[in-house]
């Protein structure tokens, strides 16, 4: 078993889902990401006040909320804004990361489905470069511990998450395991039993049809590494001319969130 796996991460939360530290993983050259300093997370909207009150005690200080208006509508998070912490949620129609949208095109099947996975892996760096200028702006400033999320944790937050981890500098093989670990921690069952929002029309879909939408696979992020290559130059060109993060950034990064 490797470190990565090792490493508990998942917080103890009643309501959480796919909520997890990403700090503890080793960089390239030995160091370690920090803990508490970086959460991601699915939808919050199952969480108990107690859960609320634990996430408040940690400091966190800025939330990035990646998901759609109708989205933060029907699952709305309560509690950061209250505790003063700074939310950001940004307003944009772009349906890429919205699982049961793409299940109403229904094509093609299981399989179908899982091409279209794989396609969706191409749209997002474009679609969400955004939000995730907002996020490595807080980043920058300071402003973490942070938390980013959106509605199953896995493929919106999954590329974000991909993004910090690779500007910290951690290897490739350990991004991919921290991006697997949605098929251990992401419940959907207890989403479909607690009538969540965001997979109550998904329950009208054949369960294989379901599969490869709700899996995190190797071969979606291998898709969104292979268009960053391609249109872009590569993770660390993307980071730099699309989301700001060139190497002085990074530099600064690595200074705050890894020991």
């Amino acid at each position: 078993m490797s470190e990565v796996a090792e490493a508990p991460r998942l917080l103890p939360l009643t309501g959480g889902f796919n909520l997890r530290d990403m700090g503890g993983y080793a960089t390239a050259d030995g160091r370690r990401v920090k803990r508490g300093m970086l959460f991601r997370s699915g939808t919050m909207t199952l969480l108990t006040s107690e859960d609320e009150a634990h996430l408040v005690s940690l400091g966190i200080r800025t939330v990035c909320d990646l998901r759609r208006p109708g989205e933060r509508d029907r699952e709305p998070t309560r509690w950061c804004e209250p505790a003063g912490i700074h939310y950001f949620a940004r307003d944009y129609a772009e349906a890429s990361g919205v699982l049961s949208e793409l299940l109403k095109q229904g094509k093609g099947g299981a399989e179908g489905m899982r091409q279209a996975m794989i396609n969706l892996y191409r749209d997002i760096p474009q679609d969400h470069a955004p939000s995730y200028r907002h996020m490595f702006a807080r980043l920058l400033a300071g402003e973490a511990p942070l938390l980013f999320n959106c509605s199953a944790g896995k493929d919106r937050t999954g590329f974000g998450a991909m993004l910090i981890l690779h500007a910290l500098g951690v290897p490739r093989e350990t991004i991919l395991e921290d991006y697997l670990d949605t098929n251990t921690h992401a419940d959907f069952q207890r989403l479909f039993d607690g009538g969540a929002a965001s997979v109550k029309r998904m329950a009208e879909f054949d369960r294989a049809m379901l599969a490869p939408v709700m899996a995190a696979d190797a071969d979606y992020l291998a898709s969104a590494y292979d268009h960053l290559d391609a249109q872009h130059g590569g993770v660390d060109a993307y980071l730099a001319d699309v989301i700001g993060v060139g190497p002085s950034e990074r530099e600064r990064l690595i200074a705050l969130l890894v020991d």
